[in-house]
């Protein structure tokens, strides 16, 4: 008798485990779907729809300049590897990366310019909704860490 309960608590024991396991992995794939910005922005700032025209201008221009660096950076990219299959100095892979540096660079300055512009359609209290979201941002604009092997 004292056999079968302690049986029957090690069983409830292991589905709790299992359970348990099964809400954390699931819990972790959903996290890391990106979320939308735009969406995100919108509903929190509580944008109106001169507001949202005005912001979804913003994006069009944030995107243009994004897309033109990405494009440097892909050339400045292919030019540093292809060094690998040459006899190079030093000095020619040193000034590959410091143009690669150079254009992170751009790219961050570029997100910045786009928080500001964003921030400039904000009202009063907007703005300090605004500011406190800020802390929010890198989830949006970051990439997700890769699984290593």
């Amino acid at each position: 008798m004292k056999n079968q309960n302690t049986l029957k608590w090690i069983i409830v024991g292991l589905v709790l485990a299992n359970l348990l396991l099964l809400f954390v992995i699931l819990k972790d794939t959903f996290i890391h779907p990106k979320p939308d910005f735009k969406k995100f922005i919108i509903h929190e700032l509580q944008f109106n729809q001169q507001q949202i025209a005005a912001f979804e201008k913003e994006i069009k221009i944030h995107r243009a300049g994004m897309d033109t660096i990405e494009q440097k950076i892909i050339n400045a990219k292919q030019q540093l590897y292809a060094l690998n299959g040459l006899t190079h100095t030093y000095s020619s892979e040193q000034v590959s990366l410091l143009v690669l540096g150079a254009l992170q660079i751009q790219v961050e300055a570029n997100y910045m310019a786009h928080f500001k512009a964003i921030r400039n359609l904000c009202d009063t209290n907007q703005t300090k909704t605004f500011d406190a979201l800020t802390k929010d941002f890198p989830k949006f604009f970051s990439k997700p860490k890769r699984p290593r092997k």
